[in-house]
C-alpha cells in the first residue's frame, strides 16, 4: 500500500512539473511582456481607482505584493542558472495571485461594480493566454471558490445569487479563450514539426556542403575551403571564387623545408621507396596543418604559409608550431631508419614573416592561390643556408633558421635564450640576393624536441576553436547555455560534431561528467578561448540522428546544471 501511494505521488508530481513547465513553454513568448503589464500596472491603476475614478474598494499592500510577485519574471533573462528551476513554480504563483485571488477579491470587495465585472472578464481571457487552458480552469475555479467560501466565514452581506451569475458569465471569456490557447498548441505543434523537417533539410543542405567542402580540401587547402565557403554564404559561388583569388597584400609568416642530398637518395634506393618517404614525411603535416597555413608540397620540398587574418601573432604562431611539429615527425622517421641502418634525412628549414602578394597566379580557369613576393624569395634563399658546412656545423641537421622578423613576432611562444644567434658577418657568409641582413636565428632540433607537447597542443588548440567558425552550424541554445552541432559523412558514416559553451559551469562538475560518461564521445575541454566541451560521435557512425544529438546535448547541460548545484551545495 505504502509503495502504491509513493508511485502515485511520483506520477502526480511528474504530472504537475509537466504541467507547470507546458504553461511556462506556451507563455513564454509575452511571458515578461505581461509581468512587465503587473509590475507597473497595479501603481497605476491604482491612482487611477484611488483618485481619479474612486471605486468603493481599494489596497495598496496589495498591489504592492502583485508588482513584487512579477518583478522576477520581468528579469527572468537574468536568473543565475541555479534558480531556473524554479522559473515554473515563480511564475504560476505570481499569475494565480495576480488574476484569478487578485481580482476576484477585488470584484467582491466592489460588491460587484460595472468596473470590475469588465476587468474580471478582461483577467480571465488573459489568464487563457498565459497558462494552459485547462489549468486556467483550474486557477480561475480555485479563486472564485477561495473567496467565494470566505464570504460565509464573514459578515459582509454578499449576495451567493449574484456571484453564481456572474461566475456563467465569466466562463465565456475562459472558455472562449482555452479554445484559442489549444487552437495556439495545435499551431505550435505544427511549427514545431514543420521547424524539425526544415532542420533536416537544412542538415541535408549541409552534407552536400560537406561533400563540396571535401571534395575541394582533396585539392585545396582547409583554410582556402573555409574561406570560400565564409564568402560563398554572403555571396553566389562565382564572387566568393573571386575573391579568395584576387591578388591583395597580405601580412604572411613562410616556412619552406627542402631536403639536402636528395639526389643520392636514388642512388641508394629505389624511386619508389624514396616517393613513399617522401610522402611519410608530408603526409602528417599535410593532415594536421590544414587548418592552420595554407601547405604545398612540392617534389622533396614543402612550402607553406599562414596570412594575418587572424593577427600577425597568430599567423607566426601557426607557422612556428608547424615547423616545430614538422621537425619533431621528421626526426621520428630518422629514429625509424637509423633502426634500420639508412642515413637519416636532413631537411633545410627557414621561417619568415612579412608581407606578400597573395592571389591566383594561374589561369582563370585553375584555382591555385599562392603568394609571391621579396619576403617569399627571402625565406627561400634562408633555407639555402643549410647547405654550407659552416652553419650546418653550428645548427645541426633539421634546424630551423629563423629571421628577426618571425622571432620578433613569436616571442611569446619561443625563448628567445634557447635560439642559436648566427651573426652572419662573423661568419662570412650571406643570403644570397639579401646582403643587408646582417643576423639570423637557428632553433636546434634538440630545442625542438622540447617543445612538442607544447607545439601538439598549440596546433590541436587552433584546430578546435575553429569548428563554429568554419561549420555551417547555427548557434542553439538550452537554459541559458550555448551549443552547435555538425554533420559529418552521410548514411551509415554520419558523425557529428558538439561544441557546448561551459564557460560558466565549474571545471570539477565538467571533468568529473566527462570521466564518468563522455569518455565514448572523443571528449575535449578546450580552454583556450573561454570553455567549451567538443565532441564527437565517430565512434558511433550512422547511430545518432539530429534528435538524438539533440537529446544527447540536453542532458549533457541538465547534469552539468545539476551537479553544479550539488557543488554549490557542499561548498
Amino acid at each position: 500500500m505504502t509503495a502504491r501511494k509513493a508511485n502515485a505521488g511520483g506520477r502526480w508530481r511528474q504530472w504537475l512539473d509537466r504541467t507547470l513547465i507546458r504553461s511556462v513553454e506556451n507563455a513564454s513568448p509575452f511571458m515578461v511582456s505581461a509581468a512587465w503589464l503587473g509590475l507597473v500596472g497595479h501603481p497605476i491603476f491604482y491612482i487611477i481607482w484611488r483618485y481619479l475614478f474612486p471605486q468603493p474598494y481599494e489596497n495598496l499592500p496589495l498591489r504592492i505584493i502583485g508588482s513584487l510577485l512579477c518583478l522576477p519574471i520581468v528579469f527572468r533573462h537574468y536568473w543565475p542558472r541555479r534558480l531556473a528551476p524554479y522559473l515554473p513554480l515563480g511564475f504560476h504563483i505570481a499569475v494565480v495571485y495576480n488574476i484569478p485571488f487578485f481580482f476576484t477579491y477585488f470584484l467582491i470587495q466592489n460588491d460587484f461594480s460595472q468596473v470590475w465585472i469588465f476587468s474580471t472578464l478582461g483577467g480571465a481571457f488573459l489568464l487563457t493566454l498565459l497558462v494552459d487552458w485547462r489549468t486556467a480552469l483550474v486557477f480561475f475555479a480555485a479563486g472564485g471558490l477561495l473567496w467565494f467560501g470566505f464570504s460565509f466565514s464573514t459578515s459582509s452581506s454578499f449576495n451567493h445569487a449574484d456571484f453564481l451569475q456572474y461566475l456563467v458569465i465569466f466562463l465565456f471569456p475562459l472558455v472562449f479563450g482555452g479554445i484559442l490557447n489549444y487552437q495556439l498548441q495545435r499551431y505550435r505543434k505544427i511549427q514545431t514539426r514543420f521547424e524539425k523537417r526544415l532542420r533536416k533539410i537544412t542538415a541535408e543542405n549541409s552534407r552536400m556542403m560537406q561533400e563540396q567542402n571535401l571534395l575541394l580540401s582533396h585539392f585545396l587547402s582547409n583554410t582556402i575551403v573555409a574561406k570560400l565557403r565564409k564568402f560563398q554564404r554572403k555571396f553566389d559561388l562565382e564572387t566568393a571564387i573571386k575573391l579568395i583569388t584576387k591578388q591583395e597584400e597580405r601580412f604572411c609568416a613562410i616556412m619552406e623545408a627542402d631536403i639536402r642530398n636528395f639526389t643520392k637518395l636514388f642512388g641508394h634506393e629505389s624511386e619508389k621507396m624514396v616517393a613513399q618517404l617522401i610522402n611519410q614525411c608530408f603526409t602528417e603535416i599535410t593532415r594536421i596543418g590544414q587548418d592552420l597555413a595554407v601547405i604545398k608540397p612540392v617534389g622533396d620540398s614543402i612550402f607553406m604559409y599562414s596570412d594575418d587574418e587572424t593577427g600577425r601573432d597568430n599567423a607566426v604562431v601557426n607557422i612556428l608550431s608547424l615547423a616545430i611539429f614538422f621537425v619533431n615527425s621528421i626526426e621520428e622517421i630518422n629514429r625509424q631508419l637509423e633502426s634500420q641502418g639508412h642515413e637519416p634525412l636532413n631537411f633545410g628549414i627557414a621561417a619568415h614573416a612579412g608581407n606578400a602578394i597573395y592571389g591566383n597566379l594561374a589561369s582563370n580557369t585553375l584555382i591555385d592561390p599562392t603568394i609571391i613576393g621579396l619576403n617569399v624569395n627571402k625565406t627561400a634563399r634562408m633555407e639555402e643556408l643549410t647547405k654550407i658546412p659552416g652553419i650546418r656545423e653550428i645548427v645541426g641537421i633539421n634546424a630551423i633558421i629563423l629571421s628577426e622578423e618571425i622571432v620578433e613576432y613569436g616571442s611569446e611562444f619561443l625563448d628567445p635564450s634557447e635560439l642559436i644567434t648566427l651573426d652572419l658577418e662573423q661568419l662570412q657568409v650571406q643570403v644570397r640576393d639579401f646582403e643587408d641582413v646582417q643576423r639570423l636565428y637557428a632553433l636546434p632540433r634538440e630545442v625542438a624536441a622540447r617543445y612538442a607537447e607544447k607545439t601538439r597542443a598549440l596546433i590541436e588548440t587552433q584546430r578546435n576553436l575553429r569548428p563554429s567558425a568554419l561549420s555551417p552550424m547555427d548557434a542553439n541554445s538550452y537554459n541559458g547555455v550555448s551549443y552547435y552541432y555538425d554533420m559529418q559523412g552521410f548514411g551509415p558514416n554520419t558523425s557529428w560534431t558538439i561544441i557546448i559553451d561551459a564557460g560558466t559551469f565549474p571545471a570539477r562538475a565538467i571533468n568529473s561528467y566527462a570521466i564518468e560518461m563522455l569518455q565514448d564521445l572523443n571528449y575535449q575541454l578546450n580552454r583556450a578561448d573561454g570553455q567549451w566541451i567538443i565532441l564527437n560521435t565517430a565512434n558511433h557512425p550512422g547511430e545518432y540522428d539530429e534528435d538524438d544529438v539533440e537529446s544527447l546535448i540536453v542532458k549533457i547541460i541538465g547534469e552539468l546544471n545539476r551537479r553544479e548545484q550539488a557543488t554549490l551545495a557542499t561548498s
